[in-house]
C-alpha cells in the first residue's frame, strides 16, 4: 500500500509574500497477515506495519495580526477635559508566515483471536518550524504584545491502544473493553532571535514550550529549620519555603539569600495521559462507561496563586476557614497570614497556585435498554426503540486539585481568559483553571426511534 499527496494552502491572515505554502505527504503499509507464509497462522487476523512522512501547516492566529491593534482609553485633562485616546496594544508584523510541521510516523496495527483482541502501537517525531505564538512585551516597549514566528520545537511520543471482546454472547452477556495510553515529549530546539532563552515569555531552548518559570515550593519554614536567617533575611517561621539553588560555604552555610536566580524551569506537561472504556450488555440492557486519566504535570490555578482572590491578604476575604500555619498547626498548606508579604499576598504566593495535575475522572456513564423487535413496535410504525440515561462528568475519582478545591481538574482556559489572572505573569499560551465557566455535570434522558 502506497499513498502520495501534494497540497498547497493560502491564508489571508498572513503577511504578503508569506501567504502560501506547499507541502507533501507519503505513506506506505504492509499487511503481513495477508502474505502466503501467514495463511496457516490462525491466531493472527491482521498484522500491519506502516510508515508515513508528511508536512502540515498552521495559521491559527487572530485575523489582522500582521497589522497590529489599537485600543482606546480615557484620559482626564481636568473638570471639562475628558478625552478618549488610542494606544498600540499589539505591534504589527510584516513577515508573519506559516507554521509548518514535518512528521515521521511509525505504526503497528494488529488483530488476534478471531478479532477479539486488537490494538495499535505508534511512534512519531514531529519537528515544527516557524512556530506561531503571541508574545508579551515589557511595559517599556509601549505595547502589550505581538505575534511572531518564534522558532522551532520538537514533539515525539508513543501511543498505545488495546481493545478486547471479553464476553461474546455468553448466555445473553456481552462485555467489551478498551484502553489507550499516550505520552508526548516536547522541547524548543531554537528561537528565531538566536538567543538560548526568552525569560519574559518563559521560552527556553531545550525545554518544553509549556513551562512555569518560578520558584519551587518545598513547604513552609518550621521552627528548627537551619539557615532561615541566611536564606530569608527578615523571614519568619510559617512563611513559604522555596528551593535554594546556590552554593555553600566550607562550613555548609549558604553563600547568599534566596533571590531571582533561584527560579526554576518547571515542566508543566504530564508524564502520560489516556483513557479507558467498557460496555457490558445483557439481552436488551447495556451499560457503558468512559473515563480519562493523567499522570504528572503541573496544574496552574489562578484562583489559588498570588493574583487570585482566594489568597489575597487585604481584608482576609474568603479566608474564614483556611488551613493556615500556626504554632499549633505546623502541618498546614497555607503560610502564616501574619508572616512575610509581597504586597497584598504571601511571599512567593504564586507557588500556591501550582498543583499536581494528575487525575482520574469518569467522563460519561450511560445505561440503556433496546426494546426487542415485536408486534407492538410494528403496530406503531417503529422498527427499533431505545431508552437511555446518561451522566456526563459525573464524578472525579482522584485528583489532588479536586480534593483541595472541589473543582474539575481539567484546565478550562488560557491565562488571559481568567478574571483572576491579571498581574500573574503567566504567559497567555498556558492552560489554567480560573474563574470562567467550569466543566458542567449533565444528566440526560432520551429515546431513540427508528422507523
Amino acid at each position: 500500500m502506497l499513498s502520495v499527496t501534494v497540497r498547497a494552502d493560502g491564508s489571508s491572515r498572513l503577511a504578503p509574500g508569506y501567504k502560501w505554502h506547499t507541502y507533501p505527504a507519503v505513506s506506505a503499509g504492509w499487511n503481513i497477515a495477508r502474505e502466503s507464509f501467514m495463511q496457516d497462522v490462525s491466531l493472527v487476523n491482521m498484522l500491519k506495519l506502516r510508515v508515513g512522512y508528511g508536512q502540515t501547516s498552521n495559521q491559527a492566529i487572530a485575523p489582522y495580526s500582521t497589522l497590529g491593534r489599537l485600543s482606546t482609553g480615557p484620559y482626564n485633562f481636568g473638570p471639562n477635559g475628558y478625552a478618549t485616546g488610542y494606544r498600540p496594544t499589539e505591534l504589527p508584523n510584516s513577515a508573519l508566515g506559516w507554521e509548518y510541521s514535518n512528521t515521521w510516523n511509525y505504526g503497528l496495527d494488529f488483530a488476534l483471536l478471531n478479532n477479539r483482541l486488537s490494538g495499535t502501537v505508534e511512534y512519531y517525531v514531529t519537528n515544527t518550524d516557524n512556530v506561531l505564538l503571541n508574545l508579551d512585551l515589557p511595559p517599556t516597549s509601549g505595547a502589550e504584545s505581538y505575534t511572531a514566528n518564534i522558532g522551532a520545537i520538537q514533539n515525539k511520543g508513543l501511543e498505545f491502544s488495546l481493545n478486547g471482546v471479553i464476553l461474546e454472547d455468553l448466555n445473553g452477556w456481552t462485555w467489551e473493553a478498551g484502553v489507550n495510553i499516550y505520552g508526548n515529549r516536547n522541547k524548543i530546539t531554537s528561537l528565531a532571535s538566536g538567543a538560548p532563552e526568552d525569560r519574559t515569555n518563559w521560552l527556553f531552548v531545550g525545554h518544553p514550550v509549556n513551562v512555569i518559570y518560578d520558584y519551587e515550593r518545598l513547604g513552609l519554614w518550621q521552627e528548627g529549620d537551619p539557615y532561615l536567617n541566611i536564606l530569608e533575611p527578615g523571614g519568619t517561621v510559617g512563611m513559604i519555603k522555596v528551593k535554594y539553588t546556590g552554593g555553600y560555604n566550607a562550613d555548609g552555610t549558604p553563600v547568599r539569600a534566596i533571590g531571582p536566580d533561584d527560579r526554576q524551569i518547571l515542566n508543566a506537561n504530564p508524564d502520560f495521559q489516556g483513557g479507558f472504556n467498557t460496555r457490558v450488555g445483557y439481552k436488551g440492557f447495556d451499560l457503558t462507561a468512559v473515563a480519562a486519566f493523567q499522570r504528572g504535570g503541573i496544574l496552574n490555578s489562578t484562583l489559588y496563586g498570588s493574583a487570585g482572590y482566594l489568597n489575597m491578604l487585604n481584608g482576609r476575604r474568603n479566608n474564614v476557614s483556611v488551613d493556615y500555619w500556626t504554632p499549633e498547626n505546623t502541618d498546614a498548606r497555607y503560610p502564616n497570614p501574619a508572616g512575610s508579604r509581597s504586597g497584598d499576598n504571601p511571599e512567593y504566593g504564586s507557588t500556591l497556585g501550582y498543583f499536581d495535575a494528575s487525575y482520574l475522572k469518569m467522563r460519561t456513564i450511560t445505561l440503556g435498554y433496546n426494546f426487542q423487535s415485536s408486534n407492538w413496535l410494528g403496530k406503531i410504525g417503529l422498527s427499533n426503540l431505545r431508552l437511555y440515561a446518561t451522566a456526563q462528568n459525573p464524578f472525579v475519582m482522584f485528583s489532588p486539585y479536586h480534593r483541595e478545591s472541589g473543582m474539575d481538574p481539567e484546565t478550562n482556559s488560557y491565562a488571559d481568559q481568567n478574571i483572576a489572572s491579571t498581574g500573574s505573569g503567566t504567559p497567555t499560551r498556558l492552560l489554567t483553571i480560573g474563574t470562567n465557566t467550569p466543566s458542567t455535570r449533565n444528566y440526560l434522558v432520551g429515546l431513540n426511534f427508528t422507523f
